[in-house]
């Protein structure tokens, strides 16, 4: 059944006192956030404009409602400080690939993929540094879909993932679509449109929570619906 006013709001103060008291204690997390990069040359790269922010707040959250957070970051601009979080750092797309190969075969409970994954590669890598006096055409080649192999690497996982957007238009049936490729138990829904966010989380029964406008709101929306997904699975 779909999310309602009605519903959010006679759960809010059960779902505040949950996350009190630590709603995800001992639960394993695995966070990724922040942006990729992939090589042109020995010296330059194509990377996008994640600052990582979400990710550190959703690992923050997580750490303050109990569980044991482990977060892989990429090159962030974010000021957020971290609390309680076990850091690997990496830059390139390469780099976050093989560290999450390597801690997906940890078996965590929980596995938020946040981080902004760069679609496209260079078909090409150049060695050394490439004459900027010339003209240069780069062919960009797809990149596998790491979100679409972490069920299969980890199918014991609650898995969230994420989809952003430039509008609200269409966002719904993105949103579905990436459900049911990577079958995601949560997916993100979020929106940068005009430089004004937007967002709500789908659920795999196809429920949908009411739009927040801010990245701190969408936490706490999510964090209480990984309870509410995982209480039949938490460790005892």
């Amino acid at each position: 059944m779909p999310y309602s006013k009605r519903s959010g709001s006679k759960n809010k103060a059960v779902t505040e006192r949950r996350l009190a008291v630590g709603c995800l204690r001992g639960c394993s997390v695995l966070v990724t956030g922040g942006p990729t990069a992939v090589a042109i040359d020995d010296m330059r790269v194509i990377t996008n404009r994640s600052t990582g922010e979400m990710g550190r707040l959703l690992a923050n959250a997580c750490a303050a409602a109990g569980a044991r957070v482990t977060l892989l970051e990429g090159a962030v601009t974010t000021a957020v400080p971290l609390t309680a979080v076990k850091v690997h750092k990496f830059f390139l797309f390469d780099e976050l690939a093989r560290l999450l190969k390597e801690e997906l075969s940890r078996g965590y409970d929980v596995v938020i993929h946040a981080a902004a994954v760069s679609d496209f590669a260079p078909a090409r890598t150049f060695r050394g540094k490439l004459d900027s006096a010339r003209t240069l055409k780069l062919e960009l080649k797809p990149t596998p879909k790491l979100l679409n192999v972490i069920k299969r690497q980890a199918p014991q996982a609650l898995l969230v993932a994420f989809k952003l957007t430039s509008t609200m238009k269409g966002l719904l049936l993105r949103a579905r679509r990436i459900c049911l490729e990577a079958q995601a138990d949560l997916v993100v829904a979020n929106s940068l449109g005009y430089g004004s966010y937007a967002a709500f989380v789908l659920r795999q029964d196809g429920g949908v929570t009411p739009t927040v406008n801010s990245r701190r709101k969408l936490v706490k929306v999510l964090i209480s619906e990984i309870d509410r997904s995982f209480q039949d699975k938490r460790p005892v």
